[in-house]
């Protein structure tokens, strides 16, 4: 953010008397604030404007996530169906494998 600093205003308030000088620096100052508030607003429009885009997008990606979940489920289901001796014969070759991989803790 670019602050521009009025030369004749920096003028007034160092030939000034100290009555004047305050009264002068007291606008600066607010002018100052101003500023600082407008430009805090602004980037507070921004983050809340970004946090609502990543909001949207992020429900768009848990749907499309549920239904890529959902299309798999269907579509081990309808393979089950089509094949049950070859889906009986993988499930046990995959619980054999694991249970040989698998250390067991509790030996007696």
């Amino acid at each position: 953010m670019k602050i521009d600093v009025d030369e004749s205003k920096a003028e007034c308030c160092a030939g000034a008397k100290s009555a004047c000088a305050a009264t002068c620096c007291g606008r600066d100052a607010a002018e100052v604030a101003k500023r600082v508030e407008n430009g805090v607003n602004a980037a507070k429009a921004a983050v809340s404007a970004k946090l609502e885009d990543t909001k949207i997008a992020t429900g768009r990606l848990v749907k499309r996530g549920r239904y890529a979940v959902e299309d798999g489920v269907s579509e081990a289901a309808h393979s089950i169906k089509r094949h049950p001796f070859g889906s009986i014969a993988i499930a046990f070759t995959a619980g054999a494998a694991l249970a040989f991989l698998v250390p067991r803790t509790a030996r007696k």
